[in-house]
């Protein structure tokens, strides 16, 4: 049973997500721990030369789903896959959190940015893969923010089985009643149907595509396996489904459930929004550059409003599937 604000590590894995060089966040982290606020830490090391990473991690919109529909004070929350603690960190403001994060020098950051928060007494920290512990503790909330597209992508195994098998291990692991939240893009979002890049592989025309056809582009393409694997709404539905969820609402977040700015249930509310002219400009999710075709996407957004469909092409979901 791990204390408040303690460290459990397992063998450091040398294979695992990163978006920033070991040694520039290790740079990073010395820079918090001698008191630079964590963000103009960020700010110093990213805000020219890496802006779209700079605001992904620093950003306060990070964790609006959580302040929409937050946990009851005094939750049990599991964070996996916390990345930068985005949402770790101000969840545990009001909760009791668990941040599992198998990178070990982003477990580092989130414990020296904890600290600088004070709010590491309501942490704990597993710097593990999700797959290789098991909780003794049953969790109120579970967070998948930016994790189950990746979760095949480190493992050796049919890439949807694997998914399945991640979210049946999350479920085993709620609270009768208790809630798993996922962020992720949305397979078919309006932005790659118009041909922007896909966030995760960098390109367009692959994985907007069912998963057989996408896989044998990629492989046409790279000679290897497709390993990264989103979902349209009802995929996703019917995969929640098949792993013990008896409920599962959608909300569309745009532009993105990164950083996202409006945050609406999937339904009548995102067409009623979108007829009534809202949008909010999007931009390819693997730089943070501005598409070139807004007016386009506004459009389009519109006539699918007026057919009250415009929910199936939000460019990221935000679920919440209950035990």
């Amino acid at each position: 049973m791990l204390a408040p604000g303690e460290l459990f590590r397992t063998n450091p894995q040398d294979e695992t997500y990163r978006d920033t060089p070991a040694t520039e966040l290790r740079a990073i982290i010395d820079r918090v721990v001698n008191g630079v606020p964590w963000r103009e830490a960020v700010a110093a090391a990213f805000g020219e030369v890496h802006p779209w990473l700079c605001d992904i991690v620093t950003s306060p919109q990070r964790d609006l789903f959580f302040r929409q529909y937050p946990p009851a004070d005094g939750a049990r929350v599991l964070d996996i896959g916390a990345g930068w603690g985005q949402a770790a960190l101000p969840l545990a403001r009001r909760a009791e959190v668990v941040a599992l994060e198998p990178t070990a020098e982003r477990m580092d950051f989130i414990r020296a940015a904890a600290v600088q928060e004070k709010v590491d007494q309501s942490l704990c920290f597993v710097q593990a893969d999700f797959f290789d512990v098991t909780f003794e503790t049953k969790f109120d909330l579970i967070c998948c923010i930016g994790v189950l597209e990746w979760v095949p992508k480190f493992r050796t195994g049919d890439p949807i089985g694997l998914q399945r098998e991640f979210l049946q291990r999350t479920r085993g692991l709620l609270n009768p009643g208790g809630r798993l939240v996922i962020g992720i893009e949305n397979r078919l979002g309006l932005k790659y149907l118009l041909g922007a890049p896909d966030d995760h592989i960098g390109v367009g025309g692959v994985a907007v595509y069912d998963f057989e056809l996408a896989r044998a582009k990629w492989r046409e393409i790279h000679g290897v396996e497709l390993r990264s694997l989103t979902h349209s709404r009802s995929e996703l539905a019917h995969l929640l489904t098949e792993s013990g969820f008896y409920s599962n609402q959608f909300f569309g977040a745009f532009p993105d459930y990164k950083i996202p700015q409006v945050i609406l249930p999937v339904g009548p509310e995102i067409n009623a929004w979108l007829k009534g002219g809202g949008f909010v400009p999007e931009h390819d999710g693997s730089c943070g550059s501005p598409l070139p075709f807004q007016a386009d996407l506004a459009s389009h957004y519109r006539s699918l409003a007026v057919l009250d469909i415009a929910e199936n092409f939000a460019p990221s979901f935000f679920v919440e599937a209950s035990a």
